[in-house]
C-alpha cells in the first residue's frame, strides 16, 4: 500500500465510484410489514390484498360543530374538493338521500316490523274511534315505532359519527408506506381545509385519522430529530478525536476510512437488499461507531511505534503487526455475531444483519488499507508527534495491586450475579405510540380523539370464496360481537351490513304496511303517526342490489368487483401489540382457515416472531462470538473469559435498564448489538495488549490500548447522546440505551479484563510491579 500509494488511492477511488452508483438504487421502504416471513398466512393474505387493492387503508376526517347545516355544507364542500383530486379514488360523505332512506328502513328487523304491522292493523280497525282522545293515548306506542321509518336515512348515512361530528372517508389511490405520496396528500387535504375555514364557520376539525398522517408526522419528526442531533453528535465527535489526539488532522485519518467504508456498504446493500426500512436505516451510525474503533487502535499504536521507529513504513508495519490481529478478531467476531440475525425468521433481522456484517468487514478493509495512506499523508504534513501515552518502564512507580485483585475481581462477580437477578424485569414498550413525540400517542389523546382514533383504525379485511360461507361468518361474528363475546372487534362492515340477507321477508312487511298507510282509516290516527307513514305509503319498495350502491360504498363494505369480503372494524388501542395479539387470536377462533389481512394482525405476527427470535438469535451470536475468540486466541479459558466480561456488561446494562425504568422497543432494539459489537472489541483489544505486556504491566496496558478502548467507546457514546432529547420518544429511549448501556458494557471490559489477569497473575505467581519488563506467560 505505501510503496504504490497512487495506484492504491485510484483503487479506492474506483471501488468508491462503484458503490456509489449502486448506492443509488437503495430506496427507503418503511412498510415493516413486507418483511413477514413469505410462508406466513397473514402475509400472503396482505400480499394478495395489495396486488388486487393496494392495501385497506382509508384517510377519515372528523368535523364538530354545534350548527348542522354548516357542518353538512363545510363537509360536502370537502368532499367535493378531495373527489376531484387526483391522489383519491373516492371520499364517501353522506349517500344519496333516497338511496340513504331505502337502506335504513331495511334495517328494520322483521320482529318490528311485524310489531309495527300488528299494532297498525289494531289502530285502523277502530275507525273513527282512534280520533277520540281517550283512545288515541293508547296508540302513542305507535309514534316511536313509525319513527324509525323517518329516521332511516340517518341509518343509513356513512357521515354521522356523533351527535355533534361528522366524517368524511377517503380512499387514497396509494399506499401510505410511500412517504413523497402520503406528504403530498396530506398538503393537498390541509390546504383544502384552510381554504374552506372551519373556524370562520364555527366549526373544528377534531381528528385527522390513517396511516398517512401518520407516516407524515413520523418521517417529518424522525427527520428533524436526526437532522439536529446528528449534526450535534457528530461535532461532539470530531472534537473528542481532535482533543484526545491533539491535532486536527487526526479527525480526517479516523473517519475518512470510515466514510468511504459506509459508501460501500450502501453499494453492497443495494446489490444485496436494494432497500432499506426502519430497522436498517440506521447503518451508518452504527458502522460508525464500530469502525473507529479499528482507527483508533490501529492510529493509536502506529502513534506509540512511530516515536521508536525510523520511518513511517517501519511504525506501520509494527503497529499493523501488534494491532492488526486483534482489529481482525474483532472485526470477524463482530460481524459474526450479526451473522446470528440471519437466523431469525423476521426479515428485518435478516437484512440487519446482512448490512452490518458486511459493513464491519468494509469498515475493517477500508482502515487496515487506508489509512496507512492517510498515516504517510500527515506524517508528510508534520503530524509526527508523540504518542498520548507510550510504553515507558517508570510508567508506575509503585507496584499494582495485585493483591487486592482477588477480591476486587469477586466484588464483580458478585455485582453481576445480583444484575442478572433483575434481568427478567426488562420490560417491552408494547404500546408503538408511546415511541412518538409527546402528545400524540394514544395515552395523551382526550376520550374523543380516542374514540375517534379506534373507529379510524385500518380494517381486518377477510376474504370468502362465495356469498353464502360471507353470510355464514357475518351471522356468527355479528352473535357474537352483540354478546360480548369478542370484545376485540367494534363492529363490521360487509354487504349484509346494509343489505340484509332477508330482504325480501322485510321489503313484503314493509309493503304490507304501506298498504295499510294508504287505507282511509289513517287519517284517524294521530297526526305525528300519519306523517311518519306518509313516506312509506309513496314509496316504490324494491330490492336494493350491490349494484343500486355508489363505488365507494361497494368498497367500504368489501362487495366491489364481485368479492365476498368483510371489514372488521377493531375495538381497542390498536397501537398495543398486546391488543394486536388478541385480535389475531380472535380472528383465527371465529374465522378458522379464512384468509384475512390486516396492518395490525402483520404486527401481532411481527412480535410473536421477534419475541421467538430474540433468544434464538442471542444464543446463535454467543456461540459465533466465542468460536472467534477461541480460534484467535486458542486457549478455552481466556476465550470463557471474554465472553464472561461481554456478557457481564450485557448483564450490568440490562439491570440499568430496570433501575432507569428503561424499556426496550421495536425502535431502540438496534442498540442491542451495537453494545455487544463495542463490548466484543474493547474485550479482545485488551485481552490482546493484557498478553502482550504480560505480568506486571497492567497499567501500560490500560494507558495505552485501554485508552484507545475508552475513547472508541466515547466517540460511540457522544454519537448517540444527541438523540437522547430527541422529540420521539423511541429515538430518545435508542440514544438513552446506547449511552447507559455502552458505558457499563466498555466498563466491565476496562475493569474485568485486567481483574481477571491480574488475579491469574496472583494466584501462579506472577510478578506484580508494573516497572519490570515484559514477563513471561
Amino acid at each position: 500500500m505505501l510503496r504504490h500509494p497512487r495506484r492504491t488511492t485510484a483503487l479506492f477511488l474506483l471501488v468508491t465510484m462503484l458503490a456509489a452508483l449502486s448506492a443509488a438504487r437503495l430506496r427507503m421502504d418503511p412498510n415493516i410489514l413486507v418483511l413477514l416471513p413469505e410462508e406466513e398466512p397473514t402475509a400472503q393474505a396482505i400480499h394478495r390484498l395489495n396486488e388486487e387493492e393496494g392495501g385497506a387503508n382509508l384517510l377519515t376526517v372528523t368535523v364538530q360543530g354545534d350548527d348542522p347545516q354548516a357542518l353538512d355544507e363545510f363537509m360536502r364542500s370537502l368532499h367535493t374538493s378531495m373527489t376531484a383530486s387526483e391522489r383519491v379514488d373516492y371520499a364517501l360523505y353522506e349517500l344519496e338521500p333516497d338511496l340513504a332512506w331505502r337502506l335504513g328502513i331495511l334495517q328494520l328487523t322483521t320482529d318490528e316490523l311485524t310489531t309495527l304491522k300488528t299494532r297498525l292493523e289494531g289502530a285502523l280497525s277502530l275507525g273513527p274511534a282512534a280520533a277520540n282522545p281517550f283512545v288515541a293515548a293508547r296508540l302513542l306506542d305507535l309514534g316511536p315505532l313509525t319513527d324509525k321509518l323517518n329516521q332511516a336515512p340517518d341509518q343509513g348515512s356513512f357521515a354521522e359519527v356523533g351527535q355533534d361530528l361528522r366524517r368524511l372517508v377517503i380512499r387514497p389511490t396509494s399506499t401510505p408506506y410511500d412517504p413523497a405520496f402520503s406528504k403530498a396528500l396530506m398538503a393537498e387535504l390541509e390546504g383544502h381545509i384552510a381554504r374552506l375555514d372551519p373556524g370562520a364557520r364555527g366549526l373544528e376539525v377534531v381528528w385527522v385519522g390513517g396511516a398517512y398522517r401518520h407516516s407524515v408526522e413520523d418521517v417529518r419528526n424522525l427527520t428533524k430529530d436526526l437532522g439536529w442531533t446528528g449534526a450535534v453528535s457528530f461535532t461532539l465527535v470530531l472534537l473528542l478525536i481532535a482533543i484526545a489526539f491533539r491535532d486536527v488532522r487526526a479527525i480526517l485519518l479516523v473517519f475518512v476510512p470510515l466514510i468511504v467504508a459506509n459508501i460501500w456498504t450502501a453499494g453492497y446493500a443495494g446489490v444485496a437488499i436494494g432497500t432499506l426500512n426502519t430497522f436498517t436505516s440506521f447503518f451508518p451510525a452504527v458502522l460508525i461507531g464500530l469502525g473507529v474503533d479499528f482507527s483508533i487502535h490501529l492510529y493509536s499504536r502506529f502513534r506509540e511505534e512511530r516515536r521508536l521507529a525510523d520511518t513511517v513504513e517501519d511504525a506501520v508495519a509494527r503497529a499493523w503487526d501488534k494491532a492488526g490481529p486483534p482489529c481482525f478478531t474483532a472485526g470477524l467476531t463482530t460481524a459474526g455475531g450479526f451473522c446470528a440475525l440471519w437466523a431469525a425468521g423476521f426479515k428485518g433481522f435478516q437484512q440487519l444483519g446482512t448490512i452490518l456484517a458486511g459493513g464491519v468487514v468494509f469498515c475493517l478493509t477500508a482502515v487496515l488499507l487506508g489509512l496507512p495512506l492517510l498515516v504517510r499523508w500527515h506524517d508528510k504534513a508534520g503530524g509526527r508527534g508523540e504518542a498520548r501515552a507510550a510504553p515507558r518502564d517508570d510508567v508506575a512507580a509503585r507496584p499494582a495491586a495485585y493483591r487486592w485483585a482477588p477480591l476486587l475481581l469477586l466484588g464483580m462477580v458478585g455485582m453481576t450475579s445480583a444484575g442478572t437477578l433483575l434481568l427478567p424485569r426488562v420490560s417491552f414498550e408494547y404500546d408503538l405510540s408511546e415511541l412518538r413525540p409527546k402528545g400524540l400517542s394514544y395515552g395523551d389523546l382526550d376520550e374523543t380523539r380516542q374514540r375517534l382514533a379506534r373507529q379510524s383504525a385500518a380494517p381486518v379485511v377477510v376474504s370468502f370464496e362465495s356469498e353464502q360461507s360471507l353470510l355464514d361468518a357475518h351471522e356468527r361474528l355479528t352473535a357474537g360481537i352483540a354478546g360480548g363475546e369478542i370484545p376485540e372487534m367494534a363492529t363490521l362492515l360487509d354487504r349484509f351490513s346494509v343489505l340484509p340477507a332477508d330482504q325480501a321477508d322485510r321489503l313484503a312487511l314493509l309493503e304490507e304496511v304501506a298498504d295499510l298507510a294508504r287505507g282511509d282509516g289513517v287519517r284517524y290516527l294521530p297526526r305525528p303517526v300519519q306523517e311518519n307513514l306518509a313516506r312509506l305509503a309513496e314509496a316504490d319498495l324494491r330490492v336494493v342490489g350491490v349494484a343500486d350502491l355508489p363505488r365507494g360504498a361497494q368498497h367500504m363494505l368489501g362487495a366491489a368487483d364481485g368479492k365476498h369480503r368483510m371489514m372488521i372494524l377493531p375495538e381497542g388501542n390498536l397501537w398495543d401489540v398486546r391488543q394486536n395479539r388478541r385480535l389475531y387470536e380472535s380472528v383465527q377462533r371465529w374465522l378458522p382457515g379464512e384468509s384475512a389481512a390486516g396492518e395490525y394482525l402483520a404486527l401481532a405476527v411481527l412480535f410473536e416472531l421477534m419475541q421467538g427470535d430474540t433468544p434464538r438469535v442471542a444464543g446463535v451470536a454467543l456461540g459465533l462470538v466465542l468460536l472467534f475468540t477461541l480460534i484467535d486466541l486458542r486457549s478455552v479459558p481466556r476465550a470463557l473469559g471474554a465472553v464472561a466480561a461481554l456478557l457481564a456488561g450485557m448483564c450490568w446494562a440490562g439491570a440499568a435498564m430496570v433501575l432507569l425504568d428503561l424499556k426496550l422497543s421495536l425502535v431502540n432494539f438496534v442498540g442491542v448489538p451495537i453494545l455487544m459489537g463495542i463490548g466484543v472489541d474493547v474485550v479482545i483489544h485488551l485481552l490482546h495488549r493484557l498478553r502482550e505486556e504480560g505480568p506486571g504491566r497492567v497499567r501500560i496496558a490500560l494507558k495505552t490500548t485501554g485508552w484507545a478502548s475508552g475513547l472508541s467507546a466515547a466517540t460511540t457514546i457522544l454519537s448517540f447522546a444527541a438523540l437522547s432529547v430527541a422529540t420521539a420518544e423511541g429515538i430518545r429511549s435508542l440514544g438513552l440505551l446506547i449511552v447507559m448501556g455502552l458505558t457499563l458494557v466498555a466498563a466491565a471490559g476496562l475493569t474485568l479484563m485486567p481483574l481477571g489477569w491480574m488475579t491469574a497473575w496472583k494466584l501462579g505467581g506472577a510478578p506484580s510491579n508494573d516497572g519490570t519488563g515484559p514477563g513471561e506467560e
